[in-house]
């Protein structure tokens, strides 16, 4: 069943057609209000004196496109028509449906010329007309004309308030839309530093073992280098992945490798113990199904933590743990001490992009000095309330 509100709904996308009433409106008003001068409502005139009084409320066809044009042309009419000897028994809507739309339109300062030419003229043709109640006329004539600049003021003020509201809206979209290009970049930022910064760690790692064992051991200098392209292989792969998100390029669906999650963790150790770092891994509690953002968050700061062990502790043992609390996911990464171990700077690009990530998700990281001369990272990341429901 149509809506009652359609209707008017296509009248609002017609501005024309609502003018073209309007005109029409005010124009069987003038032409069944026309009398002589003296005279009352429904008192015989000449159908030229009709078509005049029609002839007044055309203009207000184009109001919106030349307000002050179409006042001055209504009542320039009107004065004619008055002076001629006629008077409108039912009212001169024209004429301040016109002044309403000046005002509605323009500030005061615009406004007021061509509303003291509608009331000079308007005295004018009382003159030329011969009024017998010239007073009376003018009085009404002012009372109504201060309701229509009142009327029209208020208009005017309500779509200026409403001009400023879409302009803040319109602000405050596009602040959100730089907000989210910033957030994006920052994010990306993350993404390809730790995407960098793991691979070519592991690259240099096992780059300088095939070189130490080049001439000694060719087994373990061959499986090194074999070790060095599949990491060169990963590497372009996620930079590709990265590169394909700034600007997308023509391919299918199924040649987008999904995100990093919880399952790659083991691959991701595999890696690292491959390039010579010796880690244990720890599973407490029973396993939950994340969703991919929490993974991602989890997997990358667990790659950052090995990857620091890798390049500042690499003859040091590291132990991975991974905790299902009841509340929150606890991932623990710890190392022990090192001939030479360096710590890591506290305001590195990866340390700084592990803060960031956890408090992404409403966790948080704590990192420092372990007991044993070692160094600790944990992130305590909260589940979602409907994962906590689990």
């Amino acid at each position: 069943m149509p809506s009652l509100a359609q209707p008017f709904q296509l009248l609002r996308e017609r501005p024309l057609l609502i003018d073209c009433l309007i005109a029409a409106a005010a124009a069987i008003l003038l032409a069944l209000g026309a009398a002589p001068r003296g005279g009352s409502f429904g008192d015989p005139v000449p159908p030229g004196a009709v078509a005049l009084a029609v002839l007044i409320a055309v203009p207000l066809v184009v109001r919106r496109r030349h307000p002050i044009a179409v006042l001055l042309a209504s009542v320039s009419i009107m004065t004619v028509y008055t002076a001629l000897g006629y008077r409108a028994a039912l009212g001169e809507p024209a004429a301040f449906i016109a002044a309403y739309t000046v005002w509605a339109r323009y500030p005061p300062a615009k406004a007021a010329a061509p509303t003291i030419a509608w009331v000079v003229l308007f005295e004018l043709g009382l003159v030329l007309g011969h009024a017998p109640s010239f007073v009376v006329e003018t009085t009404r004539l002012l009372a109504q004309c201060a309701g229509t600049v009142i009327v029209g003021r208020l208009g005017y003020l309500r779509a200026d308030r409403m001009v400023e509201r879409a302009v803040r809206a319109e602000r405050e979209i596009r602040l959100e839309a730089e907000q989210a290009v910033v957030e994006e970049r920052i994010r990306i930022a993350h993404e390809l530093h730790d995407v960098v910064s793991h691979h070519i760690s592991v690259i240099s790692v096992q780059a300088n073992l095939a070189r130490y064992v080049f001439e000694s051991s060719p087994d373990t200098a061959r499986a090194a280098l074999d070790t060095i392209t599949g990491t060169t292989t990963e590497a372009l792969d996620e930079l590709r992945r990265l590169l394909g998100v700034l600007r997308p390029p023509q391919r299918e669906t199924h040649e987008y490798r999904p995100q990093p999650g919880l399952a790659d963790l083991p691959a991701l150790v595999a890696r690292v113990r491959e390039a010579g770092l010796s880690v244990e891994t720890r599973t407490i509690g029973e396993p939950r199904r994340l969703p991919p953002g929490q993974q991602l968050c989890t997997y990358r700061i667990a790659q950052e933590a090995l990857t620091n062990v890798l390049k500042h502790a690499s003859a040091a043992k590291a132990e991975l743990t991974l905790e299902y609390g009841e509340e929150a996911l606890v991932l623990g990464v710890r190392n022990s001490a090192s001939e030479r171990t360096t710590p890591p700077d506290p305001a590195g690009q990866g340390l700084i992009g592990m803060r960031e990530r956890a408090r992404m998700y409403g966790g948080h990281i704590e990192m420092g000095p372990a007991g044993s001369g070692g160094y600790s990272i944990e992130l305590t990341l909260p589940y979602l309330p409907q994962e906590r429901a689990r």
